[in-house]
């Protein structure tokens, strides 16, 4: 791009030259026609490339500004990142872009730059002043005089995020109804479907959260509560887990596996036609990976299923979590390994959409992250669920309370060693002006 001396002196140029074939014409007036009409086109002329210049510092001012308040505003999810520290940052990040754009050298011209911070840190503003001397426009039009250009971004969500609907089109991704509440006050939770009423909250249900975001609308009825108030028209928000490569099923160590009484240590591999523990048996479950090929992984009755360090992969069409009313559940995600920090893992090549449900009036212990990106997930216990969990996370592609259950999605990363899926603690960052 032309520095403002540069294009003057292209325009001086071509009058001077345009000036000095008229001059040493003898012929008539052309000498005085010439002088009468060679300060007008330089003034025109002037105004022209001033007008050129202010377009172009206008639009890299404003580059420069969307990329500082993008690149800073992710500083905010750190809480070691100061204010000051994000205000050097994004002063940094303008320089670095408006580098050989437009003359900043020249005597006059300077740009200033004002990085504020929204008191909750959910995102900040970059306001640009660029001070320069155009050679006619500060006599014509001091207005242009400074040129000022705004970019504001803010987070998506709060740092950490706690439940995503991944359906895109379909109401209701997020349904709560009959009393039922979701706690998420440490986290953020959200909806990537485009309808009207991507979130629905009614029948005296509630929505507690850090954060509660739809790319779509939301619609609360018939005594629904929201706390803080709902934000729609988010960005959608990517699948955090749509890298993570599911284990291995290989062959089947169990066939249609089924225990109805009694005390029984289960162990990792792969239950072909699905595993149902029942009546009043007491399931214990060793550390490792149970891949339910087919059918249902079902506890139903007065049944106890628990372990430690366990997930479970549903394989394959039919694959589905069933966890009846009257049972007792108490699970926690593995530390290592394929499925390090997923509880739940729903094959995506499946066909059929299934629906999982938890009914579980004690399922108070369910640590780590349920992965269900083709199904839905109903939660329509009349207990807590997941309240002694210090994290619980679910992604799926929808999810629905009934029935009055409390769902405790909790955020406590720093009080368990089960790891968090990378992509749950990273905020969507985004111009909001």
């Amino acid at each position: 791009m032309l520095s403002c001396p540069q294009s003057y002196k292209m325009l001086a140029g071509m009058i001077a030259r345009l000036v000095s074939k008229f001059l040493r014409n003898d012929e008539g007036n052309v000498a005085l026609i010439t002088a009468i009409i060679a300060l007008p086109l330089l003034l025109g002329g002037g105004i022209l490339v001033d007008y050129t210049l202010l377009t172009r510092a206008e639009s890299a001012l404003q580059i420069a500004a969307d990329n500082a308040a993008l690149a800073s505003a992710k500083e905010l999810t750190l809480s070691n990142a100061t204010e000051e520290t994000i205000e050097q940052l994004s002063e940094s990040y303008v320089f670095a872009n408006l580098t050989n754009q437009f003359d900043v050298s020249r005597s006059g011209n300077t740009v200033d730059v004002q990085t504020l911070i929204e008191s909750n840190r959910t995102g900040l503003s970059v306001n640009l002043e660029y001070h320069w001397k155009p050679f006619i426009l500060q006599y014509l039009k001091s207005n242009v005089l400074p040129l000022k250009v705004t970019a504001k971004a803010s987070l998506a969500g709060s740092k950490k995020i706690c439940m995503i609907g991944l359906e895109e089109s379909k109401s209701k991704a997020i349904h709560l109804t009959k009393r039922a509440s979701l706690e998420a006050l440490g986290c953020g939770v959200y909806a990537n479907s485009n309808a009207k009423e991507a979130i629905r909250v009614d029948d005296s249900a509630s929505l507690i959260t850090g954060l509660t975001c739809s790319a779509g609308g939301i619609k609360g009825v018939k005594k629904a509560s929201f706390t803080p108030e709902p934000v729609t028209d988010c960005p959608v928000v990517a699948d955090p887990l749509s890298h993570r490569q599911p284990p291995a099923v290989g062959i089947c160590d169990y066939t249609d596996y089924e225990v109805s009484t009694g005390f029984h240590t289960l162990y990792p591999g792969t239950y072909c036609n699905g595993l149902r523990v029942k009546g009043d048996a007491e399931v214990t479950l060793r550390p490792g990976i149970y891949v339910i090929n087919g059918r249902k992984l079902e506890v139903t009755d007065k049944a106890v299923f628990k372990g430690e360090n366990v997930g479970f992969y549903l394989a394959g069409d039919k694959a589905k979590l069933v966890f009846r009313k009257q049972t007792t559940i108490s699970l926690t995600a593995p530390k290592t390994g394929p499925m390090a920090g997923l509880l739940m893992f729903e094959d995506r090549n499946a066909s059929q959409i299934e629906k999982h449900q938890i009914t579980s009036d004690n399922a108070r212990l369910l640590l780590g992250t349920i992965y269900l990106p083709n199904g839905t997930l109903k939660i329509d216990s009349e207990g807590p669920v997941a309240d002694q969990a210090a994290y619980t996370a679910i992604v799926a592609r929808a999810v629905e309370l009934a029935e009055g259950p409390t769902l405790h999605l909790n955020s406590d990363y720093d009080a368990t060693d089960v790891p968090v899926p990378e992509g749950l603690e990273n905020a969507e960052v985004y111009l909001s002006e």
